[in-house]
């Protein structure tokens, strides 16, 4: 049977001792309208928070927890640099650990491989913020553009081409270049 919460708040924080008391399968279903991590270590602007939803089930030992969360990203465009909103979503696939027994607070033998942001702490928290800023992370799109046409930056002065040409002079032909146009010139 899926029991169904409601999330609102700034943690991806739940208290799994129950559902680990439960039988295999037993699962609780959580609705995140609110939350909020912080990712500006890892070069990220959230503009909105979280919203959607994560499944934790009980497995074996285990709590497999699945999900959808959505939010909106502040990044660079790839031309200009300016700041471009970005929604984006990521899904969620782990398994989490606990670290001790629920019914006797035995601490368990963990498997050597074990990431630790995928441990159930010994109070039977279980953390999703780690797992969701690493989805966050890798989940950002390689390009970004504020503008399909946009013009980018002048190679020489940095001026934002989107917002008027610059008085570069442009017959001046970076040294740089030198050999490529004595190839031409000899075509």
């Amino acid at each position: 049977m899926t029991q169904s919460h409601r999330l609102a708040g700034d943690l991806l924080q739940f208290n799994v001792s129950q559902l680990l008391k439960e039988r295999t399968e037993a699962s609780r279903k959580y609705n995140i309208e609110n939350a909020v991590i912080t990712v500006d270590d890892l070069g990220l602007v959230l503009t909105a928070p979280l919203r959607g939803t994560v499944r934790l089930v009980k497995a074996a030992g285990d709590v497999l927890v699945t999900g959808t969360l959505s939010t909106t990203l502040q990044l660079p465009c790839t031309r200009c640099l300016e700041p471009v909103e970005v929604p984006v979503t990521v899904e969620i696939e782990e398994t989490f650990i606990p670290i001790t027994d629920v019914a006797t607070g035995m601490h368990l033998s963990l498997p050597e491989d074990v990431d630790d942001t995928t441990l159930i702490d010994e109070a039977h928290i279980l953390d999703l913020t780690e797992v969701v800023r690493q989805e966050l992370y890798v989940s950002q799109p390689n390009q970004v553009l504020c503008r399909e046409d946009c013009l980018g930056l002048c190679p020489r002065c940095g001026q934002n081409l989107n917002f008027g040409a610059c008085t570069c002079d442009v017959s001046e032909v970076d040294s740089r270049w030198s050999a490529l146009l004595a190839l031409k010139d000899n075509w």
